[in-house]
């Protein structure tokens, strides 16, 4: 939140205490517990995002719940979002300026305002703004982007989580992907299109992350993909040319031996740390980018 405290989430636990846990970080040689919040969390916490002192953390896999850690030492539930169609799920939800970007699952990205106040919005009463849904129906993450180099475009790229040959189990001897990122235009909040997509044959999307008109792609077995998104997006990306750089994790001590299975990305000072789900934590450095030759 502020770099001092930090949100562990917990799923899975014996007693079903889930939730999460509230650390102090700042010295990070003595880490201290503060607080820790399970109340009506029993199911489990994917993952959560913080904005603004609130903890967006996902509720088992139904619904976000937006907690208030203004008082790290005394969190409270302040208000939740659920969608109310048949079966609906969720995975994942990113928050920027108020504007919560949920995805769904089948339902695809949902865009809510928590905050915002534009729509109406407040963490206390969220308000739905838009929504975009399509047949595959694997919506894993999504997120933001607002591109400068597009005339402010406000794009939302959208992954896919698709294990079509079998689940990424531990016992698999060579777990492939499918899916990929797709490109939303919500500028037209009550009319998105879906303009581009960044498709890699044979692999499939996990999480991502943008800057600086930058797309980086843990893409599973295709390993980490660095994209340039930059100007107004249409097509398929991978076949303009603009894959900057890749990545793949060949270890041979590997849990599966050279088996690239990069789960997620984040670029920090000119390096990238990639979590790769067979061989651990990597730290790459980019290479310079070079300006495109003259005509």
């Amino acid at each position: 939140m502020d770099r001092e405290v930090c949100v562990i989430t917990r799923e899975g636990a014996s007693n079903r205490k889930n939730g999460f846990v509230v650390l102090d970080c700042h010295d990070p040689r003595h880490v201290q517990v503060l607080s820790r919040f399970d109340d009506g969390l029993y199911g489990g916490v994917h993952n959560v995002n913080i904005w603004n002192h609130l903890v967006f953390a996902i509720n088992n896999g139904t619904r976000f719940d937006i907690i208030s850690i203004e008082d790290p030492r005394n969190p409270k539930r302040v208000g939740y979002y659920e969608l109310d169609s048949p079966g609906h799920g969720i995975h994942d939800v990113w928050v920027v300026d108020g504007i919560a970007y949920s995805s769904n699952w089948q339902d695809g990205v949902v865009l809510v305002d928590v905050g915002n106040g534009k729509w109406g919005g407040s963490p206390e009463h969220p308000v739905k703004i838009g929504q975009y849904k399509y047949p595959i129906g694997a919506t894993h993450s999504a997120f933001p982007y607002v591109s400068p180099s597009a005339g402010g475009k406000w794009y939302v790229f959208v992954t896919d989580e698709i294990f079509p040959y079998g689940d990424d189990s531990d016992d698999a001897a060579m777990d492939e992907a499918a899916g990929y990122v797709h490109i939303i235009d919500f500028t037209d909040v009550a009319h998105p299109k879906e303009v581009a997509r960044y498709q890699v044959p044979e692999a499939g999307t996990h999480n991502i992350w943008l800057q600086h008109d930058t797309l980086f792609v843990a893409y599973y077995n295709a390993g980490l993909r660095v994209v340039d998104v930059s100007g107004e997006l249409m097509g398929n990306l991978y076949d303009q040319g603009r894959e900057l750089v890749r990545f793949q994790a060949y270890d041979p001590q590997g849990k599966l031996a050279n088996a690239p299975m990069a789960w997620g990305p984040q670029p920090f000072k000119g390096h990238v740390f990639i979590a790769d789900h067979n061989s651990g934590l990597w730290s790459v450095k980019l290479p310079e980018r070079q300006p495109p030759p003259l005509p």
